[in-house]
């Protein structure tokens, strides 16, 4: 019934969830409005290059899931996290041959946008989302473009930044009568959103051109190359890395100390060693050579981030914009936010 639908999530899933440079592991999501109440989204913890039609989404009512969120009482003393992370696994319309599995965690703002919609952390759109000057680099960039953008404050994700999203979507029709094609997340990634799978596609690929040309950015993005030892045991031939490491002196607290979006803290801080071999992630910093000490699925989900991390910072100290991290505040959320936790969890099940 809703194949057509279907095939377009396939087709925007694979578009941004091969190249490293806008998802790393299970990082981001897409969507596809399959009718006026139906919408088919990534299932957490899968990753986008996964999904296909016949697995890797989850359909929920997404008409009940905007009602749940519009009618939101913040006056109330109410647990609105736990209770829409409950509403939106309650909304799951079964399908037949479908697995059930458990929809993205941002199901939420998903439901308020166009018939497709693509979010990533894209590595250039982070160049500009974790500076203390994103918004007027945003400016600067899109301003006379044709689609409308809106820039969102960090906000915990989840419940609040669904809220806001819903929010920035409404004050941009009502103060610019252009409606926000385009959503920056500070300290996040982006977000794309469109009527058609191909113009959205299309729309995320333009915006992340444009900010590399503010950005001077002409190269390439670096290639992973991961070698295997045995079954367990893998070691990073990943130049970019390996230079880095060699380059800059880390220590046992840098990737503590500079936290710049949540996926750094589910899918790489705790698993690293410094001098060391008893993490996941081990490094050794006077010769930069890394080794993984876990299974294939992590080793590579691991090493995506790591690189996109390494890149993101070396790239905003290159264009001299002020580095923005997460507050501890910020960071306590997401280390202690059951949602991220089941989504870590999924990394090893999901080896494909």
């Amino acid at each position: 019934m809703y194949d057509d639908m279907l095939k377009n999530l396939e087709y925007i899933s694979q578009a941004v969830g091969n190249p490293v440079e806008f998802t790393q592991g299970g990082g981001g999501n897409t969507s596809a409005k399959l009718s006026d109440e139906f919408m088919a989204v990534k299932a957490s913890g899968y990753k986008l290059k996964q999904i296909n039609p016949k697995e890797g989404y989850v359909v929920v009512n997404y008409k009940d899931i905007k009602g749940f969120f519009n009618n939101v009482d913040l006056s109330l003393d109410r647990d609105y996290e736990k209770e829409s992370t409950e509403f939106v696994k309650g909304s799951i319309v079964e399908m037949e041959g479908l697995k059930k599995l458990r929809p993205s965690v941002e199901a939420g703002f998903h439901s308020f946008l166009k018939r497709y919609v693509i979010h990533t952390h894209s590595v250039y759109a982070n160049m500009i989302c974790c500076t203390f000057n994103g918004a007027e680099s945003v400016g600067k960039i899109f301003g006379d473009s044709e689609f409308g953008t809106a820039w969102i404050p960090y906000i915990n994700p989840g419940f609040c930044l669904s809220l806001k999203i819903a929010e920035a979507v409404r004050n941009a029709e009502v103060q610019s009568c252009k409606y926000p094609d385009v959503i920056f997340m500070e300290n996040h990634g982006l977000i794309v959103t469109a009527d058609d799978a191909k113009k959205c596609a299309e729309l995320h690929a333009q915006v992340n051109r444009m900010i590399m040309e503010y950005l001077g950015i002409n190269e390439a993005f670096p290639s992973i190359d991961l070698f295997t030892v045995d079954e367990n045991t893998f070691i990073s031939k990943t130049e970019y890395i390996m230079d880095y490491f060699r380059s800059n002196k880390i220590h046992e607290k840098f990737f503590d100390e500079t936290v710049l979006y949540p996926d750094q803290l589910v899918y790489l801080n705790g698993s690293i060693s410094v001098d060391g071999m008893d993490k996941k992630l081990n490094i050794n910093s006077k010769t930069g050579e890394i080794i993984y000490k876990t299974n294939s699925s992590e080793a590579q989900t691991i090493e995506e981030t790591l690189l996109a991390y390494l890149y993101v910072v070396n790239g905003i100290g290159k264009s001299g914009l002020p580095l923005k991290t997460m507050s501890e505040k910020e960071i306590d959320f997401i280390r202690n936010w059951e949602s991220e936790a089941y989504r870590k969890s999924l990394v090893k099940e999901t080896v494909k």
